[in-house]
């Protein structure tokens, strides 16, 4: 078998731009710009509204360990499509609710459908698809999710202020339906294996050691991952930096309190997406060349210097704008360092299955801090105790990288609590 001119593996990257980038672009990136305008109609707080993100993020939290099965198990276009069916057309049915518990209802099939379509399906399949440049192809399909979001949300905020938040609802979740449902038929396949191919860079890989020393071949097993020091380290890591993450989803409501419009408000997390889609192919080039720590520790350096933006933002929309592009660099560093950090500690035999569970710390900090961000606010009308607290976060990501980094794995096994002791 030999590689092919056009390898199919960049269909598969296509497919997975166009499901993700409206998937999460579309409907995961655009939901902050709902709460405001939701929570003034129907009289309800910030707080008690964004309690469906957490909700969202407890089934989310429940179902990722079964989606990583289903997607092993049956064909990648039926499971992707079933999961649009949950996410988007949940999303757009958010259009015709009048009270709160509505959101929380539908909140458990979007996250269902999200688990698949946002989660993992990218990472799963870049991974049986590229052989090499793994970061790197993670890092393009990123940041096209990121320039989606670009360009959909001041679209949605313009749906919003032009013919209210029922309209834009629909809108986001139909078009992001069709879209799945036209690139998981047309473009989608299991693996390289079923179609009688390699992976794009096998034999390019496979010519490069035949050369050399054979290397030998990080290959930890599930229930030795789940047992290691490392891993609670890299998911309480996936909790911290994720927790800083999330903060994207008050930018629209703290930019409003402090006197910008709905407008400028959605041009500054147009600004956020601009700068994860920079982050994300930078994150991913980076990372193949000096490796995930140093990776690591630069997006959380950027991460101090968006936060003290965000301290000063009210001087001026310049500094508000800056502080939204470099969170957005810090929160793309999160869905393309998971699975190469995955991949480095534990490598390919049981990577979807432990890669499933390390993503199981982005929900769980959406389960934590969305509501509690929106809460911080209302008890004290001030937003400069979450950027204090994200600042936080960050001292304790790092800290967490670092001692998951001196236990990682080896192939002669993983450090644990036990031989620690």
């Amino acid at each position: 078998m030999t590689e092919r001119r056009w390898h199919y593996a960049w269909n598969i990257l296509l497919g997975v731009i166009l499901i993700r980038g409206f998937a999460g672009g579309g409907i995961n990136m655009t939901s902050g710009l709902f709460l405001l305008p939701v929570s003034r109609e129907i009289g309800v707080g910030i707080g008690s509204l964004s309690l469906y993100m957490s909700i969202s993020s407890v089934v989310l939290v429940l179902f990722l360990p079964l989606a990583g099965k289903l997607i092993n198990k049956y064909d990648i276009r039926i499971v992707t499509l079933a999961g649009a069916a949950l996410q988007a057309v949940s999303f757009a049915a958010c259009g015709f609710l009048n009270k709160v518990y509505g959101w929380y209802l539908l909140a458990v099939p979007q996250a269902i459908g999200a688990a698949i379509v946002v989660n993992l399906l990218g990472p799963i399949l870049i991974n049986r698809w590229f052989s090499r440049n793994v970061g790197l192809m993670l890092g393009i399909q990123m940041a096209c999710v990121s320039l989606f979001g670009a360009v959909l949300q001041p679209v949605t905020s313009a749906v919003i202020a032009g013919s209210g938040w029922r309209t834009a609802y629909i809108m986001v979740g139909g078009v992001t339906f069709a879209v799945i449902l036209l690139s998981s038929l047309i473009l989608l396949r299991n693996s390289p294996k079923d179609s009688g191919m390699l992976p794009y860079g096998a034999e390019e890989k496979k010519t490069a050691a035949d050369k050399g020393k054979p290397k030998q071949q990080l290959e930890i097993e599930e229930k030795t991952a789940l047992k290691s020091i490392s891993f609670y380290l890299l998911l309480i890591f996936m909790i911290a930096i994720t927790g800083v993450g999330v903060f994207v989803q008050h930018i629209p409501t703290y930019g409003q309190l402090l006197g910008y419009s709905a407008q400028s408000t959605g041009m500054a997390l147009a600004f956020a997406s601009v700068g994860s889609s920079i982050g994300s192919v930078a994150i991913g080039m980076i990372s193949d060349r000096i490796g995930s720590l140093k990776t690591c520790y630069g997006i959380i350096v950027i991460g101090l210097l968006a936060a003290a933006g965000f301290l000063f933002a009210s001087h001026s929309f310049m500094i508000f704008g800056l502080a939204t592009f470099l969170h957005g660099l810090v929160s793309s560093g999160v869905m393309v360092l998971a699975p190469i950090l995955t991949l480095t500690f534990y490598g390919q035999k049981d990577y979807e299955q432990i890669y499933a569970k390390v993503s199981m710390g982005a929900p769980l900090a959406s389960i934590l801090l969305i509501p509690a961000y929106g809460f911080i606010y209302d008890f004290m009308n001030d937003y400069r105790p979450v950027l204090f607290g994200i600042i936080i976060l960050l001292l304790i990501s790092a800290f967490c990288i670092a001692a998951g980094w001196k236990n990682q794995c080896t192939i002669d096994g993983c450090p644990t609590w036990k031989t620690r002791k």
